[in-house]
């Protein structure tokens, strides 16, 4: 057994363990740790940092003289003391009008569920030309088409002309005159040359299309889908650029399988697009588009609808003063579902989607002094069928923009997130499950010059479960994120750089306030560039987390688990070359079942790595590296651990003449292991 303790050394790359530097380069390394105290005492007043998070080396174990390490390197109270979880907000963030059911269904305003205008007309349009011009006919298809053109003046420049055509398709399988599927198009479109000039001052179209179905041929149709198109177009300077366009679709399908003509399946669209040009200047004084969807589903067949969704969209936009800067921008999107089997006008399903985005130019120099946006979700469970639902979610996402310079740099730009859950199956306000969030990010340029002078975020998050509704909860877990960007020099290299996070979840099924299972995590990290020019002089990471289990419940853990890391880099000297750049990470384990405070089974972990470029030239000089794990048992419990194994790596590395090869490198691992 002794002899597993030897080390095992492998031999260095290059040159001999240790090296005599004639010329010793210039030690910038007492500046650089000069700096890192001082940037550590300005990370403790950064916004958003309570000190938990400052580099201690009063965590690392301190390593014995023995050539073996001993798990008693790895204090329980000292990690105890750098964990995460003892520091945990257990608070819900505030959703303003999220606290109930009744609340959060107030949030969504359903689109309007009129059903966009039929397609009338069809009939007029699906007729064959009075006068046939030209046709042509094949076994399933017909073709027809006229034209009239009346030239009063007889310049061969018609005023007026009117085309009509119909393509009309058929199949009648079996020949007895009863077709089962019949495609139909139609077009109608006159045209007017009023002055004669030869180009055309207006334009009037329209389009029909229907196909039906009758598979049994017994004169009823199963299956209807029809449309009608529209163009109308006025270019009264004939300049070729219209002053008015309007563009119109209708269409509906229908499905009537059992032909008693109450269709189990209807679908209905509308679209209509407007452009106004006055001046004809091809810069539109006003556009919008109008669309609207309706879907139905009747089940039962009996002219109730089970299920109905709906769409609307609408858009618009005005440049009153004709300089091609609209002065107003609108546009809506809203969709919505529905499922209600027992058709008694409550829904046991809903959900639905909003989208508004306004954006106004008031001074119409192109630059908007406000853009708003507002996203609402929406969705909701009445399994009871009451009208008060039992399970509902609901987001919301704001975003406003303000130049009040109107100069195209918004001096303050905001992001907004609103999102609750919730889940009271006997509807009394005390939700059996909820879960809430809450986020801000702003942007700030107050002397609009482009360039954003301060950026913040900040996100609260939380769930909590309460299955007795008792107010005690039997999980629950919360998140926190801070972030900071400060830049007042106003360039594009920020002076300093932060981020915090903390997460945090327990589990007490029986609800005694001693949790049977915790965990938590803690990341703080800032970067510093005072002068602003590209290279941070001083970042640093540190990372906290830690896990318990409590299985007794008796607020004595049976085993936990903590992790320690920092991770820092230092460029005293501000020419984008580190001078120091070190990583320390440790960890530590343990099991005792019995609660008895002597630990049947314990782990240890320790990672130290660094790397020095003292004259700050780019190249490191030196770089070293020590890796300690150790994993031991105390089956009988006496205080005396019954088998050890560890495992200890070393690396040492030297560049003597700075030439990016490592002149000298020096390996060592030793290694001990007991089987128990």
């Amino acid at each position: 057994m002794a002899a597993s303790t030897e080390p095992a050394r492998t031999q260095p790359v290059r040159g001999e363990a240790y090296a005599v530097v004639e010329q010793t380069p210039e030690d910038a390394t007492p500046k650089a740790v000069g700096y890192t105290s001082g940037a550590e005492v300005d990370a403790q007043s950064a916004p958003g940092n309570d000190g938990t998070a400052e580099t201690g080396p009063s965590v690392e174990p301190t390593p014995v003289d023995e050539g073996a390490p001993s798990i008693d390197e790895w204090d329980q109270a000292t990690f105890e003391a750098y964990s995460p979880i003892r520091e945990s907000e257990r608070e819900m963030p505030d959703v303003e009008q999220g606290g109930s059911v009744g609340q959060v269904t107030g949030w969504f305003e359903p689109p309007s569920e009129t059903a966009p205008a039929q397609a009338d007309g069809i009939e007029t349009i699906l007729t064959p030309p009075a006068v046939q011009e030209r046709g042509t006919e094949d076994r399933n298809c017909t073709f027809r088409e006229s034209i009239n053109a009346t030239d009063a003046d007889g310049d061969r420049h018609p005023e007026y002309v009117l085309y009509r055509s119909l393509l009309v398709c058929q199949e009648d399988a079996n020949g007895n005159g009863v077709p089962e599927h019949v495609v139909a198009v139609a077009r109608y479109v006159e045209l007017w040359d009023n002055d004669s000039s030869g180009k055309f001052n207006a334009i009037e179209g329209v389009q029909a299309a229907r196909e039906i179905v009758d598979a049994d041929e017994d004169g009823t149709v199963e299956y209807l889908a029809q449309g009608l198109w529209t163009i109308s177009a006025v270019d009264a300077d004939e300049d070729e650029r219209p002053e008015h366009v309007l563009i119109t679709f209708v269409g509906e399908q229908a499905l009537d399988r059992t032909e008693n003509g109450i269709p189990e399946f209807y679908r209905a669209a509308a679209l209509r697009i407007e452009i106004t040009d006055a001046t004809s200047n091809r810069i539109a004084e006003s556009a919008s588009i109008e669309g609207a969807m309706l879907q139905t589903a009747d089940d039962g067949d009996d002219g109730t609808r089970e299920y109905l969704g709906v769409a609307r969209l609408s858009a618009m936009a005005v440049d009153a003063n004709d300089d091609g800067h609209n002065e107003t921008m609108e546009l809506y999107m809203g969709a919505y579902e529905r499922v209600d089997m027992d058709v008694d006008g409550t829904p046991e399903v809903e959900r639905g989607l909003a989208v508004e985005i306004e954006v106004i130019d008031a001074t119409s120099n192109g630059f908007p002094e406000t853009a708003e946006m507002c996203v609402v979700m929406f969705g909701a469970v009445d399994a009871s069928d009451d009208g008060r639902p039992e399970k509902v979610h609901a987001a919301k996402v704001m975003a406003v923009a303000v130049d009040d310079t109107d100069d195209g740099n918004p001096e303050t730009r905001t992001l907004d997130l609103l999102a609750v859950a919730i889940v009271d199956e006997d509807q009394d306000d005390v939700p059996e499950f909820l879960a809430a969030a809450v986020g801000h990010a702003e942007a700030l340029d107050a002397d609009s010059t482009g360039i954003v002078e301060r950026a913040t975020l900040s996100l609260r998050a939380g769930a909590r479960a309460d299955g007795d509704e008792d107010g005690l909860f039997e999980a629950e877990s919360y998140l926190s994120i801070d972030g900071l960007v400060v830049n007042a020099i106003e360039d594009e290299f920020p002076e300093e750089t932060t981020f915090r996070l903390r997460a945090y979840e327990r589990v007490d099924g029986d609800e005694d306030g001693f949790p049977e299972a915790e965990r938590g995590i803690a990341v703080d990290a800032r970067a510093v560039d005072g002068n602003s020019n590209g290279f941070v002089e001083d970042a640093n990471l540190t990372v906290r987390a830690a896990a318990r289990v409590d299985n007794s419940s008796d607020g004595t853990p049976e085993a936990a688990a903590f992790l320690v890391l920092w991770a820092s880099t230092t460029d005293a000297d501000d020419d984008g070359n580190p001078e120091l750049e070190s990583v320390k990470a440790y960890a530590y384990a343990y099991r005792d079942e019995d609660q008895d405070g002597v630990k049947e089974e314990q782990a240890g972990l320790r990672l130290i790595a660094s790397r020095v470029d003292a004259n700050s030239n780019g190249v490191y000089e030196t770089a070293d590296l020590e890796f300690v794990a150790i994993h031991v048992h105390d089956h009988d419990e006496d205080g005396t651990q019954d088998c050890t194994s560890w495992v200890v790596v070393t690396y040492h590395a030297e560049d003597t003449d700075e030439d990016g090869t490592w002149d000298v490198q020096d390996l060592v691992r030793r290694e001990h292991r007991e089987d128990c």
